[in-house]
């Protein structure tokens, strides 16, 4: 397949060239069918290193709660529901003035499960608590619970969503996502969804048990562009939540520091398990005493991955050198209330500080979170870009930096002998304000502009 005429992405800038793809990989000369993108410009495709591809399309599908500004007015958004399970996520309490209202809730002869914007606390009525046998008096549930919920609650057609999921990321240019999808699933139906996957895949599979992860031997290609060979543990919570676990207590707390999900000798026996399976271990930490157990870990075991890392005590870096920072500049922007109200000024660690990271060399790679944040790449590298960090920076931490975290070094560049991954824009996409109108991966158009 050859493509005349095309302005395409090369460090920064954009070159006047025709591209040459041969059984999915750009090469320098091809036979086949002639495109002809005279006045189109050509960027590789987005390659987003943390998000969840099921979880923006139940977020599609789902009743969306983040404008949502008083507790009478979320009522009157779940009284005029008529789905038999009401299931909806995005409130937090900067905007519902507080948890949502169990009492209120329960007043809905129907079962309500409200999952707050982080994905980390979930606030379910009488209704829901008995639907799957689970009870807080408060119907405040958390982290590991969350769990239990959505394998109870598995009643929704995961596939479809999967697929929405899918073109909502394509219809940005984002070809790649390392995601994270087995919550509420079984990995036989994970799999027979991956496996009819138009966009590459590099999927991490969560464990809650060391046991579990000792016994599964599914690991590998699973696909050409599905590759299972990451595995996904907690060190802690979210800010948000309050289940980030802090070296200081929560400044609008006496003692309280957060949840330890998981400690150094549990994450440490982790990594060693993923090092013989020869899987990357994914570890999601925000707060900085996660972190230090992260780091006390990790420091035998390199090319590993850190998600969010929002708070850092600088003393771990060194211990962290070897270790891929998976970071979401957007993140500091959008939590600098949560920043000022939970976290103490004791605290004189590096606070979403990636800029720095990144100027003293350690492996940063950028994501959305999506769903917890917008799944469009420009929304990351704007947030980026007011930080400090340059374009092309940006652009390189979003595609091939991104890819080079699994291992995968020959995805995320337009160049020779790398994979056709690529989208095409009818503006200039370095303005950060149009999104492609087709799509390819592996040379194959999988998605195209209505």
């Amino acid at each position: 397949m050859i493509f005349r005429n095309c302005a395409v992405y090369k460090n920064g800038n954009f070159e006047k060239s025709d591209l040459f793809v041969e059984n999915g990989i750009f090469t320098d000369s091809s036979s086949g069918p002639v495109i002809d993108l005279s006045g189109m410009y050509v960027m590789p495709g987005f390659v987003d290193s943390h998000a969840h591809i099921l979880g923006v399309g139940q977020k599609c599908e789902h009743l969306n709660l983040e404008k949502i500004c008083s507790q009478e007015e979320l009522f009157q958004l779940l009284i005029k529901q008529d789905k038999k399970i009401i299931l909806g996520r995005g409130w937090s309490e900067q905007t519902l003035g507080g948890y949502p209202d169990k009492k209120m809730l329960d007043k809905i002869q129907k079962p309500v499960v409200l999952t707050r914007k982080c994905g980390h606390v979930a606030v379910l009525n009488q209704s829901a608590m008995n639907l799957i046998n689970m009870y807080k008096e408060d119907g405040i549930f958390k982290e590991d619970e969350l769990e239990k919920i959505r394998g109870r609650l598995n009643n929704e057609d995961a596939e479809r969503l999967f697929k929405i999921g899918e073109e909502e990321f394509l219809k940005h240019g984002v070809t790649f996502v390392h995601s994270d999808d087995l919550h509420g699933l079984s990995w036989d139906e994970l799999k027979r969804i991956l496996k009819k996957s138009r966009i590459r895949i590099f999927e991490k599979l969560h464990f809650s048990r060391i046991e579990d992860l000792e016994r599964f031997n599914e690991f590998g290609v699973l696909t050409e562009r599905v590759y299972v060979k990451g595995v996904k543990i907690f060190a802690d919570g979210s800010l948000g939540g309050k289940t980030a676990y802090l070296s200081k207590p929560y400044a609008d707390e006496k003692s309280y520091r957060g949840m330890c999900l998981a400690n150094s000798q549990q994450i440490e026996r982790f990594a060693e398990i993923c090092s013989r399976k020869k899987v990357q271990l994914c570890i999601h930490a925000i707060g900085d005493a996660a972190v230090h157990e992260v780091a006390m870990a990790l420091k035998n075991y390199p090319k590993n991955r850190l998600i969010h890392a929002q708070l850092i005590d600088e003393k771990d870096l060194k211990y962290l050198k070897d270790t891929y920072f998976c970071v979401q500049p957007h993140f500091a922007f959008e939590d600098q209330e949560l920043i000022s109200r939970r976290i103490s000024k004791e605290f004189y660690g590096l606070k979403y500080d990636f800029l720095k990271l990144f100027k003293e060399g350690y492996r940063v790679t950028f994501s959305t979170d999506a769903p917890v944040s917008p799944h469009d790449p420009k929304y990351v590298i704007e947030a980026a870009l007011r930080m400090g960090f340059h374009l092309m920076d940006a652009i390189n931490l979003y595609t091939y930096a991104s890819s080079e975290t699994t291992g995968l070094r020959n995805i995320g560049k337009i160049e020779i002998g790398y994979a056709a991954d690529f989208a095409i824009y009818e503006k200039n996409p370095l303005k950060l304000e149009d999104d492609p109108i087709a799509v390819y991966v592996h040379g194959e158009q999988i998605w195209q502009k209505a």
